[in-house]
């Protein structure tokens, strides 16, 4: 299992005292913002464990007419890979349904799920800090509040991660309860060039709250959430840093806060997806016939090829892709390719290609008036069935960016474009387009470094980039991260 560690874990309560890391995992998961209680004060508990120092707390009186009282001996830790993941613990007296507030943030208090615990020890993971971050906590349960008397300290922002730069935030216009953004991007600036990836999550602001470092140099470009949406999928393709066509590949699955296991994924060089039976699907260049499409499940011991390029797209002359997207009401791959700055609809079961447009002959012809899409990134389909993507356009003599859709029309051979928006940043390579819930459109400029929110106007409510142009992978929203900790692995 390939794993950074990014630092030693430590006991992060006040009095600096050291310990083990290896507590009980948590096991809820949810997530809430809340207005917050105001604050009980705390006198020292102490853990018998030697792990940590003391948190401390005052009680608010107990089911049993205050005698006891339901918590004690607060104390905190961080978890060692990823120490702005942060972790409350406390022993308490008896069953109560209880959940953690919490603030780094003057003026505003985060609560984690409700749950209902028994009697003993027990720990409860804080999602959504800052790296760096100062974090003030109280238990609440039962009638009960009770803070704690020291502040959990979140581990500091890894010196090689790029910090994050937000000039835009139209909290008003951007998509509602898409708090946090999972991308990657390559510590070493100068867009596509070798460097050492990391899998990050950032906030509304910007900060890091969750960030894993892929070792070896491997690219990390399309780490995304998976379909059961209670873990991450990351990719460590070596496809261009060791130069061996994708062959030790590898897709990884993990929790915030464990470690799962992966799959080799020989030939991966750009994107994979995640099929609804749980299994992967990616362009290789390891498996003969030029570009292949091929799948694998967690568990299974080969790959199935499922289309090649030699052999069900004649004419489509050299092949390598940029991007893949799998639609679940058709059952059908976009295949996108920068070699020939064309894209392919295929038939998954058939492994028939359908359709295509761009450079390749045969292919399906732009409306007039209509924008040709070339070297496009990051196709995909709308929920009203339009084609949308990331496509270099010249405007003037001037190169851009443009992310596009495009109604595509069968009958008649031809895509119209519907709607377009221009940043004004022109992205070499790499990038995504994502139409969002609320009709906004999430683009970013790989190799540039920024992701805009784009409202149907074509007015940018959000937008994220950083001081020198490192070159970032397939981003998405996530609406609650506490759905991303506590699921087991699958076996």
């Amino acid at each position: 299992m390939i794993a950074p560690l990014l630092a030693l874990g430590l006991w992060a309560c006040a009095g600096g005292g050291a310990g083990d890391d290896s507590g009980p995992a948590p096991t809820d998961g949810g997530g809430t913002v809340d207005g917050g209680l105001p604050d009980g004060g705390g006198t020292d508990g102490g853990l018998p464990d030697g792990g940590g120092t003391d948190g401390g707390g005052t009680d608010g009186g107990g089911a049993d007419g205050g005698t006891t009282p339901l918590f004690e001996d607060l104390s905190s830790r961080r978890y060692y890979y990823v120490e702005s993941v942060v972790y409350a613990r406390w022993t308490q007296a008896r069953p109560a349904t209880v959940h953690v507030e919490y603030s780094f943030d003057e003026g505003t208090w985060l609560s984690t799920p409700s749950v209902e615990r028994g009697e003993g020890t027990q720990e409860q993971v804080l999602l959504g800090v800052p790296f760096g971050a100062s974090v003030q906590w109280r238990l609440v349960g039962d009638g009960e509040v009770v803070a704690a008397d020291s502040p959990i300290q979140a581990g500091a922002h890894p010196p090689a991660l790029p910090v994050a730069l937000v000039d835009v935030a139209l909290s008003d216009r951007w998509l509602l309860g898409a708090d946090y953004l999972l991308t990657s991007v390559n510590q070493e600036p100068g867009g596509w060039t070798r460097g050492t990836w990391w899998t990050v999550i950032y906030d509304r602001q910007g900060r890091a709250v969750w960030a894993l470092q892929t070792p070896d140099e491997r690219w990390t470009m399309y780490a995304q959430v998976a379909r059961s949406g209670d873990h991450l999928l990351w990719d460590a393709n070596t496809y261009w840093s060791e130069w061996d066509d994708g062959a030790a590949s590898r897709v990884f699955r993990r929790t915030l806060d464990q470690e799962w296991d992966n799959l080799p994924t020989p030939g991966l060089h750009h994107a994979f997806v995640q099929l609804p039976d749980g299994s992967l699907a990616w362009g290789s260049q390891d498996h003969g016939g030029g570009e292949a499409l091929v799948t694998r499940g967690f568990g299974e011991a080969d790959e199935t090829v499922l289309w090649t390029c030699d052999a069900d797209w004649p004419g489509a002359g050299d092949c390598a892709s940029n991007g893949l997207y799998y639609e679940d009401r058709t059952d059908r791959f976009l295949f996108s390719f920068y070699t020939n700055d064309s894209l392919v609809e295929i038939d998954r079961t058939t492994g028939d290609s359908l359709w295509w447009a761009g450079e390749v002959e045969g292919g399906y012809d732009f409306a007039e008036g209509s924008q040709a899409f070339t070297w496009q990134h990051g196709v995909s389909w709308t929920e009203a069935g339009t084609l949308l993507l990331s496509s270099h356009v010249v405007v003037d003599g001037v190169d851009d960016t443009w992310a596009i859709e495009y109604d595509v029309d069968h009958e008649t051979r031809l895509l119209t474009q519907v709607w377009s928006y221009s940043p004004g940043v022109y992205a070499r390579t790499n990038g995504d387009t994502w139409r969002l819930d609320n009709g906004n459109t999430l683009h970013t400029l790989g190799s540039a470094g920024h992701v805009f929110e784009v409202d149907p106007a074509g007015q940018a409510v959000w937008h994220l980039s950083y001081d020198e142009d490192h070159m970032m992978g397939r981003s998405e929203w996530i609406p609650d991260l506490y759905a991303l900790v506590g699921a087991t692995a699958p076996e």
